[in-house]
């Protein structure tokens, strides 16, 4: 194939369809040395064929003798869980990881990621890991993942699986009460750029400042005195993946 086509290059269909097909939506866990919440090592779960998401709430009769004879329900105690369905991958590590989990009672942290960059994420504890292996078809696993607490849905969420060039010289600057000024190589491509900031490194918020996938710079007002941090969060394009973390103290 010639190195010179990039896809960048192809104009965009104006008429872009909003139907999502299943193929798009993509398991991931959050597994390999280092690996924590804030630094995430996502990995492809191999041979995946379906995961569907469902949300559930207990009910809860509210009904009394004024309700006119009509009942009342009530949403009580909400829960969440993905099943997750696919084809019987040898040495494949993430699926050995979600075994390995099951057997030894570990929550994981997984993220399911549609190609838009819509995600859900959250830790989940396997209450199933079964296999099945009909001697005229292929082995098949089926494991289920019980979320556990509240699942964070995300956008905008970059493709893990291309971040080799992800942003690492996004710079902070602060000369004024209340203000910092970033630089940075252009997320050239990006179908998305979302400036994120933290005020412990850790735990990071999108802001709502705008940022063309062409700039290079940006200017941030109203933020707190002391240390601040900020890093991109690039969605597509050449620059695809979170940036580095820029540290500036603001007075």
């Amino acid at each position: 194939m010639n190195e010179i086509i990039k896809a960048a290059n192809f104009p965009m269909q104006p008429n872009k369809s909003q139907t999502l097909a299943g193929k798009s939506l993509l398991l991931f866990l959050n597994y390999g040395e280092g690996a924590t919440v804030e630094n995430p090592k996502w990995g492809l779960v191999g041979g995946q064929r379906n995961s569907p998401l469902s949300m559930s709430g207990d009910e809860i009769d509210g009904s009394d003798k004024a309700s006119g004879g009509w009942g009342e329900s009530l949403q009580g105690t909400k829960s969440w869980s993905i099943e997750q369905e696919g084809v019987y991958k040898v040495n494949n590590e993430m699926l050995d990881a979600l075994k390995y989990a099951f057997v030894n009672d570990i929550a994981v942290h997984i993220m399911r990621l549609d190609k838009y960059g819509n995600a859900v994420k959250g830790f989940a504890n396997i209450t199933e890991f079964s296999d099945d292996n009909p001697h005229d078809d292929v082995a098949t696993v089926t494991m289920t993942l019980s979320g556990i607490g509240k699942p964070e849905f995300v956008t905008n969420e970059p493709d893990p699986r291309n971040t080799a060039n992800a942003i690492s010289d996004i710079a902070a600057t602060s000369e004024s009460a209340g203000t910092v000024n970033l630089t940075f190589a252009a997320p050239a491509g990006a179908a998305a750029v979302v400036l994120q900031q933290s005020e412990d490194g850790t735990e990071f918020t999108d802001t709502d400042v705008a940022i063309e996938n062409t700039a290079t710079s940006a200017e941030v007002s109203g933020v707190k005195g002391g240390k601040a941090y900020f890093r991109l969060k690039v969605n597509g394009g050449d620059k695809n993946g979170y940036s580095n973390i820029a540290t500036v103290t603001v007075s």
